[in-house]
């Protein structure tokens, strides 16, 4: 083992070295070094992200210390930017890192296409005003109006996060985010119910007369649920048990095949009779993948993802090749069998796997010179990982913070919910127009209260929703926060933040989508889209 593959041993486990190059390729943008904003950047330095720049125009105050870990007491009066890029540099020397000095309006002014270099651009202490422009710029691959969509940009992740006292908020704006590895619990597909012709061999290749206990209480439970619903299908039409009446007989078949308590196998094979009695067919979500505009008009822009998706479309249609059916993931679980039974099961399905996939490859590269895209510029690797996880593919599409603000997604609000944190954040942003400063951040904190709840009633109103469904209890208490950051509460909100960045970073698990609320004082929280 090499000292990379020692140093990210345990994350490695997690999203394996794709997910790791992934990583490793990514730039991350860090707009003011706030107690959040350090804590997400370290723990996406940790696991090696490729490069961060940090852009920041404050100093370090009083303030600073008493809510960031990383910024100390020598840090008192020097550049926020370069002492942040300092001291979270020195977690890990496998990851580059910038910073400048400026105010990110001043730098668009100078470079309007500055966004650009970025894969996702994370926001901290900004007004509405900038977010909404900042958003706007990553929805379009990090260009200006002037330059909307160039040829080759993508779009780009946008993270606005944000902490007052015990609440946390972050918002994640991107128009489209595919997912292949999106790590299910169980990705075995055993065809029980539509055997193909090697894995009935398989199963008929099993004496259940012989007379050798070890030998009988070792067949794998995939051959005895084969052998029990081959002979429930010559009684039944030809069907499997659909009823759960019926399934309930079929596994008292089985329990009355049993020689002993101590036959693990059968028991294996009971417990996996209302699974294997579900129809195999394609799910609903994917489906509707196959039948998306993207997939169904492909260009020489179009991402792998819907190349792949056509492309699986194509194999399923052809029944000759596919039977109608998702290419077969190839994984089986543990069970008890004898070491080379279960071995030849595994390379059973691991077979008929890469025969799926390459039936798959050969549409793949008619696809690819139909475009007029180079053969094989979709790898082997990537056609057998989308294979492989074809039952479980998912695409999120964000909304806008334009339409956020302007078409809201917003119904009656639950008063025991965390949404009515959201309306006071939004509340809060109104006030800072009108006021230049947020609720509670003057003198005498308790003169805002009405202001910011007479707020939070027109935006209420302009929503459809009665004044009263936030407390003005609550209103109270942000006013009460000042705008104030608790390094705990920023802690925690760094950490989920983090760790949906790596999910859109790597394209691996499901990340949020597209609100997270937190409420330290109840330690609860959701995830809402707006």
């Amino acid at each position: 083992m090499d000292a990379k593959t020692q140093k990210y041993d345990r994350q490695l486990r997690l999203w394996g070295s794709s997910g790791q190059e992934a990583l490793e390729s990514a730039h991350i943008l860090l707009i003011n070094a706030s107690a959040v904003g350090c804590e997400i950047l370290k723990n996406l330095i940790l696991p090696g992200i490729g490069q961060f720049t940090i852009v920041d125009p404050g100093t370090v105050s009083q303030n600073d210390i008493g809510s960031n870990f990383f910024l100390d007491f020598d840090s008192l009066g020097k550049q926020r930017a370069e002492r942040a890029y300092e001291l979270l540099g020195e977690l890990n020397e496998d990851v580059k890192g910038n910073w400048a000095a400026k105010d990110i309006h001043s730098i668009l002014k100078e470079d309007p296409g500055y966004l650009a270099q970025f894969s996702t651009v994370i926001a901290t202490d900004i007004t509405r005003e900038t977010a909404e422009k900042l958003a706007a710029l990553c929805w379009v691959g990090g260009q200006d109006a002037n330059n909307r969509n160039p040829a080759g940009k993508k779009n780009i992740t946008f993270v606005w996060v944000k902490t007052v006292g015990l609440f946390g908020a972050a918002r994640i704006a991107v128009p489209e985010h595919t997912i292949v590895e999106t790590h299910p619990d169980n990705v075995a597909d055993l065809r029980i119910d539509t055997p193909f012709p090697e894995l009935s061999a398989f199963a008929q290749s099993f004496d259940f007369d012989t007379e050798d206990s070890l030998e009988f209480g070792h067949i794998p439970y995939v051959a005895i649920l084969l052998n029990y619903m081959d002979k429930w299908k010559q009684t039944h039409n030809g069907k499997i048990p659909s009823t759960y009446a019926e399934k309930n007989e079929l596994k008292a078949n089985i329990r009355a095949g049993m020689r002993s308590v101590d036959d693990e196998n059968f028991d294996e094979a009971i417990s996996s009779v209302l699974r294997s009695c579900q129809p195999t067919t394609i799910p609903s979500e994917i489906k509707a993948l196959v039948n998306d505009p993207k997939c169904e008009h492909l260009n020489a822009e179009s991402e792998n993802f819907w190349i792949l998706t056509r492309a699986l479309r194509d194999y399923v249609n052809d029944h000759t090749k596919s039977d109608g059916l998702l290419p077969l993931s190839g994984t089986i679980p543990d069970m008890k069998a004898q070491t080379d039974s279960y071995v030849t099961l595994q390379s059973i399905y691991k077979t008929k796997a890469k025969q799926d996939v390459q039936e798959v490859s050969k549409v793949v590269e008619s696809l690819l010179s139909s475009l007029g895209l180079a053969a094989g510029s979709i790898s082997q690797q990537e056609i057998e990982t989308f294979c492989k996880f074809s039952a479980f593919l998912k695409v999120i599409r964000y909304r806008s913070l334009e339409e956020e603000y302007h078409q809201p997604n917003t119904k009656q609000i639950d008063p025991d919910s965390v949404f009515p944190y959201y309306v006071l954040l939004r509340a809060s942003d109104s006030f800072y127009d009108d006021h230049g400063r947020y609720p509670g951040e003057g003198e005498n904190w308790e003169d805002d209260v009405d202001q910011l709840h007479a707020n939070v009633g027109t935006l209420l109103q302009s929503w459809g929703i009665a004044n009263d469904a936030v407390s003005k209890d609550l209103t109270h208490e942000i006013c009460r926060y000042g705008n104030g950051a608790i390094h705990n509460i920023a802690s925690l909100i760094g950490g989920v933040v983090s760790q949906e960045i790596i999910k859109l970073s790597t394209r691996q698990y499901i990340p949020m989508n597209n609100t997270f609320l937190f409420d330290g004082a109840r330690s609860v929280s959701a995830v809402f889209a707006v």
